[in-house]
């Protein structure tokens, strides 16, 4: 068991030596189930994890608050993933503010889709089922960098 925390606070490490508070992170997915699998994977590194259950609340959320990244569903009831980016997107060309990074997460990944989500505004996607290192890497390679934040080498 010692190997496995070992690793895992390797992965902490690597992904920002010198971060002196967690990234914050809006996860809007519809499933309890995948957010309890992000919430898993996510639990041992320096992240702020905050749920939603719908685009709709997810737009609520993201513009009450301040987010370094933006896991969402895309295929979720109330509001899906590509209204609520576009209301994200014009919300934030509105308040004259970058766009966060926000992945999408959807279990489809024929190129149709990934083309129609960058598009649509995605900064990337994400595959289910997630794997937790492709995961972390998204993270690190768009949270960290989109705000401004050293990455590790």
């Amino acid at each position: 068991m010692a190997p496995h925390q070992d690793n895992e606070q390797a992965q902490v490490k690597a992904l920002n030596p010198s971060q002196p508070s967690p990234l914050n992170i809006l996860l809007v997915e519809d499933m309890e189930d995948n957010r309890v699998l992000i919430t898993v994977l996510l639990k041992a590194l320096p992240y702020r994890l905050e749920l939603a259950e719908n685009g709709a609340v997810g737009v609520e959320k993201f513009q009450s608050g301040r987010y370094d990244l933006v896991l969402m569903d895309i295929h979720m009831p109330i509001m899906d993933g590509y209204e609520a980016i576009r209301i994200i997107r014009q919300w934030e060309e509105d308040q004259k503010r970058g766009a966060a990074p926000i992945i999408a997460l959807t279990g489809n990944n024929l190129e149709e889709d990934i083309e129609k989500a960058q598009a649509a505004g995605f900064t990337a996607h994400l595959t289910k089922p997630l794997k937790k290192q492709t995961l972390l890497e998204t993270i690190r390679r768009y949270a960290i960098s989109s705000s401004g934040k050293e990455c590790a080498a």
